[in-house]
């Protein structure tokens, strides 16, 4: 939340205004709030001064010689870095039909004289606060774009899981929905989802794509991925919420499972819903050692082994979602050619 800035981060605004007195005034007014502030008398001399600064936010009268606040407001836009500055329209004018146009031209706000100081606070605040929550979600689905690139790379170490990444994560989310969490859950399971199999790098290629049986000792460097993938990711804070799924969407629910052979509550709820549905994906994926199972088999198989390897309640989750066909058109929305035939090998653990 912005809230005054202390003198030691103080935000940098730029006020455009012609009227001397009213630039005075409101420079006053907002560094006694605690911001930097430049001014200029005209639209000409504030993109003169914008090619070495770059304010937070962009104050602007309309009605102005030599570059009015609309020229101006066109001519910050067409800047790289101008995009996305916040910029609000200060005029006396305050008809409905100025402000609709004003807005409609893509300002962020639009407020008229006189104005009080405690308006004018508020109006700055709240736009520097909706331009932070905008930075956020944009470098929120950067950083899940860019680890979709380096998740999808390590797959394609194996064709047999391409796109095993985002048809797991669209079945957790799926889940996720049907089970009632909070879009902050549901971000850290994305991520989760994402990332599960990051681990995967440290495996040898020929271990991933081996036709046959895994040995013992194929095995256990197979099953060093999770802790593998957990160390990578540890240190990064924005991706802490994941440590959990990907450290232990093997384990299984009577204990059996790996790294740590936790058993029920003790596993993490996430990578219990991730369980599931990474299962169900590589059981209906064509894999080297075996062919893919038709979705109604493993989807048997999810439910015969709901109390067993998996959460009850994921597995009741899953069958919601199943009941209702979202669970299908996931599978052949993401992978067009279904599945016709059965494996053999249905319980033997897969290497997903």
């Amino acid at each position: 939340m912005v809230g005054v800035p202390n003198r030691d981060s103080a935000v940098t605004l730029l006020v455009v205004e012609d009227d001397p007195a009213m630039l005075v005034a409101l420079r006053d007014i907002l560094e006694s709030a605690g911001y930097n502030v430049l001014t200029a008398p005209n639209g000409k001399i504030a993109l003169d001064i914008l090619e070495n600064a770059r304010p937070a936010l962009i104050l602007s009268d309309i009605s102005m010689p030599v570059m009015d606040g609309i020229q101006l407001f066109e001519a910050v836009r067409k800047l790289p870095r101008g995009m996305a500055t916040p910029f609000i329209f200060l005029t006396a004018k305050g008809t409905r039909e100025d402000i609709f146009a004003g807005k409609m031209m893509g300002a962020d706000d639009y407020i008229t004289k006189p104005i009080t100081s405690h308006e004018l606070i508020t109006a700055v605040q709240s736009r520097l606060q909706r331009a932070d929550e905008i930075m956020v979600a944009q470098l929120k689905e950067a950083y899940k774009a860019s680890l979709r690139t380096l998740a999808n790379a390590i797959e394609a170490r194996d064709h047999y899981t391409r796109d095993h990444v985002e048809r797991v994560n669209a079945y957790a989310q799926a889940l996720a929905m049907e089970l009632g969490w909070d879009e902050d859950r549901r971000d850290a399971l994305e991520f989760g989802s994402i990332l599960h199999d990051i681990g995967k790098i440290a495996v040898r290629e020929a271990i991933l794509c081996k036709p046959g049986p895994l040995t013992t000792e194929e095995w256990a460097e197979m099953r060093l991925h999770p802790e593998v993938g957990a160390h990578m990711i540890e240190g990064i804070p924005y991706l802490a919420p994941a440590v959990p799924s990907v450290l232990h969407h093997h384990e299984r629910w009577d204990g059996s499972g790996y790294p740590h052979a936790l058993r029920g509550d003790a596993i993490p709820e996430d990578a219990r819903l991730l369980a599931v549905v990474d299962t169900f994906d590589a059981m209906t994926s064509d894999r080297p050692y075996r062919p893919a199972m038709e979705f109604e088999r493993a989807f048997e198989v999810i439910l015969e082994e709901s109390g067993r390897l998996f959460d009850p309640t994921m597995v009741d989750s899953f069958q919601r979602c199943w009941s209702r066909g979202e669970i299908q058109r996931i599978a052949m929305t993401a992978e067009p050619t279904k599945p016709t035939h059965l494996s053999s090998g249905s319980r033997q653990s897969a290497k997903s």
